[in-house]
C-alpha cells in the first residue's frame, strides 16, 4: 500500500492488527453493504483489509470499525494477492483518522526515523 511521501519515507507505523469491519460503497441517499471483513495491517493513514468482494483501484468506500463503531471514507490504493479467497486490499483514508483504530501511532520524524520521545 501506498503510504510513503515524497522522500520515501512512511507517513506512519504499521502495525498488525485484526479488527472487524463493516465496508461500505457510498451511495446517494443510502450505503450499500459491500461486505464484513476485517483488517490485516493498520496505519493513521488506512489498512491493509481482506476482502471477498470485487472493488477497483482508486474506488470511494466508506469503512466502520465494528469495534467502537468510527467510520471513514477511504480510497482503494492496492490490490493485492488473493489469499484463501480473499484479496488484500489497501485502503487509504481520505484524511489522517488518529482515533479510527484506537491505538496511539509514533509520529515519524522528517528523516523517517519514528520521532524520539524527550524521556528516552
Amino acid at each position: 500500500m501506498p503510504e510513503r511521501n515524497r522522500t520515501g519515507t512512511r507517513r506512519s507505523s504499521r502495525v498488525t492488527l485484526r479488527i472487524r469491519m463493516r465496508i461500505y460503497e457510498p451511495g446517494t441517499n443510502t450505503r450499500f453493504l459491500v461486505e464484513e471483513a476485517h483488517s490485516v495491517k493498520v496505519s493513521l493513514w488506512g489498512g491493509l483489509v481482506a476482502l471477498k468482494s470485487t472493488v477497483n483501484t482508486g474506488q470511494k468506500l466508506v469503512v466502520v470499525n465494528q469495534g467502537n463503531g468510527k467510520s471513514e471514507e477511504a480510497r482503494v490504493v492496492y490490490l493485492g494477492p488473493i489469499q484463501l479467497g480473499r484479496r488484500l486490499v489497501g485502503l487509504e483514508f481520505l484524511e489522517s483518522s488518529p482515533d479510527y483504530w484506537d491505538l496511539a501511532f509514533p509520529s515519524v520524524s522528517p528523516q523517517g526515523s519514528p520521532a524520539r520521545s524527550a524521556y528516552l
